[in-house]
């Protein structure tokens, strides 16, 4: 998974609390990753949580797990910051279907 330097700076962001949020503890790292759910079978999943032993880095402070990259591979996030709203993007070459609410996706 290729993770562009603004999401990467956006992660540093979040994980060092400079956004007028708190600081995350040590060792929390930026998880990226696959759930079942929503209407197509997967969503992705964006959250701070602990670094687990079978954690796969894929950036600076960011990491997946070994179900997810099989789906993440070749993918790219990203962070886009716009007029209406902020939020990191997966640009997938593997996805086959989304939803109406674009928050679920199919392979």
């Amino acid at each position: 998974m290729n993770v562009t330097q603004t999401a990467l700076d956006r992660i540093d962001l979040i994980l060092n609390g400079d956004l007028g949020v708190q600081s995350q503890p040590e060792g929390s790292v930026f998880r990226v990753e696959l759930q079942g759910g929503g209407c197509t079978g997967f969503k992705y999943n964006f959250d701070v949580t602990n670094r687990e032993d079978d954690d796969i880095d894929i950036g600076e402070g960011a990491v997946t797990d070994s179900f997810s990259i099989m789906y993440l591979q070749d993918s790219t996030l990203d962070f886009q910051n716009t007029l209406f709203s902020q939020s990191f993007i997966i640009d997938n070459p593997k996805v086959k279907s989304t939803c109406g609410c674009g928050e679920s996706i199919g392979f």
